[in-house]
């Protein structure tokens, strides 16, 4: 991922942020002929100061024997992101529209982890909240060994980690505030939260 200086995110803390509120990710590993890739929700947790990701696949998932052969991967996450005319700008006609984004590429080798203990820990994060919550704890123990069957759950410890933030931190200050009203009254939940990420950025 090409990263600016302006853009670039250095903080892991900041990384594990993005995931947790956007966690829906892309898993990619290099087969032949073409890269394999698999969208899938996924879970970030620090340990000892590493980043690691976890998830599952669908056994018949291809990527379950990358999982096995302990593969290398990049897996990738995207936040909230907004298009942004040049109108905003104070000189909109020297200039040209872009798009603010958030994002993030961690790369490692995957290994295989505990399907149970990641379904656990997958279902209290998305049912969290929720008055009439789903419990894995009371599957039928025959029915819950099936599922689980089917499923292949991995980890991945970050080696590196590639992280941008693109919230017009090379514009002057007024034409942020401008950009930042503009998506913050968008009917784009996404634009509106790319706005909010744009106000932390400056401070405001």
């Amino acid at each position: 991922m090409y990263i600016p200086p302006d853009f670039e995110v250095a903080e892991s803390a900041a990384v594990f942020g993005l995931i947790d509120r956007f966690p829906f990710g892309l898993l990619v590993t290099s087969e032949e002929p073409y890269p394999r890739l698999t969208h899938l929700p996924m879970i970030a947790e620090l340990r000892n100061g590493d980043l690691w990701v976890l998830g599952h696949v669908a056994r018949a998932n291809g990527h379950a024997q990358s999982i096995a052969n302990n593969s290398p991967a990049t897996i990738a996450f995207q936040g909230a992101h907004a298009y942004v005319s040049a109108s905003l700008y104070e000189e909109p006609y020297v200039t040209v529209p872009t798009w603010n984004y958030t994002a993030a590429h961690l790369c490692g080798t995957l290994r295989e982890g505990n399907a149970w203990d990641l379904l656990v820990r997958l279902t209290a994060k998305f049912e969290h909240g929720r008055g009439d919550a789903w419990d894995p704890q009371r599957l039928e123990t025959e029915f819950r060994e099936k599922q689980l069957r089917g499923i292949v759950a991995f980890e991945m410890r970050a080696d590196r980690i590639y992280a941008k933030a693109k919230l017009s931190q090379n514009r002057t200050d007024a034409e942020r505030i401008r950009v930042i009203r503009e998506l913050s009254t968008s009917p784009n939940a996404l634009e509106r939260e790319c706005a909010d990420d744009m106000r932390r950025s400056l401070g405001r």
